[in-house]
């Protein structure tokens, strides 16, 4: 100990005695400090200033006239709303292709467009409920900078949930509108009864409500298991991505070839059909020509029974291709005609005992064989053709197609779940409307006659927007933080600290001498030679730290909880890290500087500092725990937001292992190196350049 001592005092008394040498002590204490300072006050804020991030908006709505007259367009009123807001640079150009063009030229960060059901839904719930168009587009340029889309997507968030909540205010405000047109009526003539009967007709649209969305929902959970399912097949698919793609694309091309068949079915039967028409109307025009004998009559009948057979045979048999279960327009379209021509066949074989019914039906049959039936083929072979178009491409890339489908797997899960939880929300309130509702109808008529007109006055009476507001409130979210820090820089803190204390030992190892001067200790162990010299790294590391955590506190006002607990997080934190890069140094010479450089990358990427760990590659993950950053970066967040039972002491645990891997080093592992760097260290001075 006592030459530990004496290499530390020798040291001191050298630098001391040169001014020089005590100013470049000064500024390597500051300038780690600076690093963090400078990280800290650029990140203090900045949603501050996020009124200068330009969001373009533009509608397309036409708006929509009420049954009262009065004409209403919920997109303008929106945008009117967005216009007294400061937190971002709302713009509102002309036109929707105006403010799409200025996200693509780059003028704004992002638009959104309201689309022309966006009213339109706000007063038909049902119908929005079966309506697949997204009332809003939401378009973003994600080339000019990183972070912006980010701001930008929150923004749009906050603007979806206060449409939301606009949303709720109208459903629940025509609700109360209808309650409170009801009591005004009551001074009219209207009796009790008429009133109630109203009032049932409203709980039934409120449960008719209640039903669709759970209808909605049942379906959803539908789409969430076939979404798994699916998520499961593609990653058991992605295993063989290349049979999987050479095998649908070998069903790809058997489907084609189906569809080239059917085409050639549709032609052959449509003209064979029509044919067998002008063959049938040939008889039929000779049966009411008249001028004929009995005899010439029954076997023109029967000649036609026959051929109207044939003709309702290959009618059924075209039909038959398309099973009902199709949904396809065009499908339905061509099943709806033939459907109509074997009615008319039907017809027509029962319609020779009264001959003047003949030509209308003949002529009816005609128009349909060479016009409907005619059209709804070729509309059919056009969906084909397309369809048949579309392969090709999906052929081309189907094993890309593979490696692409689990994102937008995981986008059409998210959004499913964000609707359910839309309409659950709306479906808790509809339910508790009709249930008041209910209420209001059981007191009312579990009193006398006489007394309901002036009860039902006093239950419904009242403000119809106070109502939607009150149960359009009942969705709100309250926001109750824990650990919460003065700003984002103050959050930011713990990471750029740790990082300025870590740079702070690189410096050190740049500037300062790691081996001591053997002339003066000539009898010194490698033990007290190592330990000698390190109490110098270990002082000047404990002024960084001491220097990085007061401007932490005093200058960028980060408000710690614990603000020597913060301290004393950072000496311990300075201690290991100085010691471990300390140690890589003097054991492996430049090759050890080299090491503590690609430490530093590896943890800046990876310590979870600023994204949380779960969202970063999985490699990161794996390895994180492995480094000291996060150690000392959850030690100083402790004292920063404060304690939680015991974890302030367990991180610092796990950091001062990291000072056992630093002894380790430098005390065993480097004595069968000390050679080879003295063998490193004699050919760099040789080249003259390293």
């Amino acid at each position: 100990m006592r030459t530990i001592l004496s290499i530390f005092r020798s040291d001191i008394g050298s630098l001391s005695r040169r001014f020089f040498a005590l100013a470049i002590i000064v500024a390597i204490s500051v300038l780690p400090a600076l690093y963090a300072w400078v990280n800290i006050f650029a990140n203090a804020n900045p949603y501050a200033n996020t009124g200068e991030i330009q969001i373009a908006v533009a509608s397309l709505d036409p708006g929509l006239d009420l049954e009262d007259g009065t004409h209403i367009n919920m997109a303008e009123e929106v945008a009117e709303d967005l216009k007294t807001s400061d937190k971002i640079g709302w713009q509102f150009p002309e036109s929707a292709d105006e403010a799409i063009e200025g996200v693509k030229s780059g003028k704004y960060y992002a638009a959104v467009v309201f689309e022309d059901n966006f009213t339109y839904n706000m007063y038909h719930f049902e119908q929005a409920l079966l309506d697949n168009r997204a009332p809003l587009t939401y378009y973003e340029n994600q080339k000019r900078n990183a972070i912006a889309p980010k701001i930008t997507e929150t923004a749009v968030t906050n603007l979806q949930q206060s449409i939301k909540t606009t949303y709720l205010e109208t459903v629940f405000g025509f609700i109360f509108d209808e309650t409170n047109d009801i009591a005004d009526e009551l001074s009219e003539d209207d009796t009790s009864d008429d009133v109630i009967a109203r009032l049932k007709d409203l709980r039934d649209t409120l449960r008719a409500y209640d039903s669709s969305i759970s209808a909605f929902t049942d379906k959803s959970a539908n789409i969430h298991s076939g979404i798994k399912d699916a998520k499961k097949k593609l990653s058991s698919a992605s295993k063989t991505a290349g049979k999987s793609a050479s095998d649908a694309e070998k069903d790809l091309t058997k489907a084609k070839k189906t569809l080239e068949v059917l085409k050639k079915i549709l032609v052959n039967r449509e003209t064979r059909i029509e044919k067998e028409r002008a063959s049938l109307e040939e008889v039929v025009n000779k049966i009411t020509a008249g001028g004929l004998s009995e005899e010439e009559k029954a076997a023109l009948i029967a000649e036609a029974g026959e051929k109207a057979n044939v003709l309702k045979s290959d009618l059924e048999g075209l039909l038959a291709l398309f099973p009902e279960s199709e949904d396809s327009a065009s499908i339905m379209a061509l099943r709806a005609v033939l459907s109509a021509m074997i009615s008319d066949v039907d017809t027509l074989t029962t319609a020779f005992s009264n001959p003047t019914a003949i030509p209308a039906i003949m002529e009816e049959l005609k128009k349909l064989s060479q016009k409907s039936l005619s059209d709804s083929v070729e509309s059919l072979i056009s969906t084909i053709d397309r369809t048949m178009e579309l392969m090709d491409p999906l052929m081309n890339s189907m094993s890309s197609m593979l490696s692409g489908m689990s994102p937008v797997l995981d986008s059409a899960d998210n959004t499913v779940s964000e609707l359910d939880n839309s309409l659950l929300q709306m479906q808790t309130v509809f339910r508790m409307a009709a249930d008041k509702i209910d209420d209001i109808i059981e007191r009312v008529e579990a009193v006398s006659e006489s007394d309901r007109l002036a009860l039902l006055i006093d239950l419904l009476g009242g403000d119809p927007e106070a109502y939607a507001k009150f149960f359009s409130s009942l969705v709100d979210v309250e926001v109750e933080e824990v650990y919460s820090v003065a700003s984002y820089g103050a959050a930011m803190a713990p990471f750029y600290s740790v990082l300025a204390i870590w740079v702070g030992g690189v410096i050190l190892i740049s500037i300062l001498k790691t081996h001591i001067d053997r002339k003066k200790f000539p009898g010194a162990t490698e033990s007290q030679a190592f330990f000698g010299r390190f109490l110098l790294f270990f002082l000047i590391g404990q002024m960084q730290a001491a220097v990085i955590v007061a401007g932490d506190i005093f200058l960028l006002d980060c408000q710690p909880v614990h603000p020597w607990l913060m301290w004393f997080s950072a000496a311990v934190t300075s201690f290991v890290f100085v010691l471990l890069i300390y140690a890589l140094t003097i054991s492996f010479g430049d090759i050890g500087k080299a090491i503590v450089v690609v430490i530093m990358v590896l943890q800046i990427a990876g310590s979870s500092g600023s994204y949380p760990i779960e969202i970063l590659p999985p490699v990161f993950g794996k390895i994180y725990k492995f480094f000291p950053f996060p150690h000392a970066i959850n030690a100083m967040r402790e004292a920063l937001c404060g304690t939680y039972r015991h974890d302030f002491t367990k991180y610092l645990a796990y950091l001062l292992i990291f000072a056992a891997v630093g002894l380790a080093i430098g005390l065993l592992i480097r004595k069968p190196f000390l050679g080879m760097n003295s063998f490193v260290s004699e050919k760099i001075e040789e080249t003259e350049v390293l």
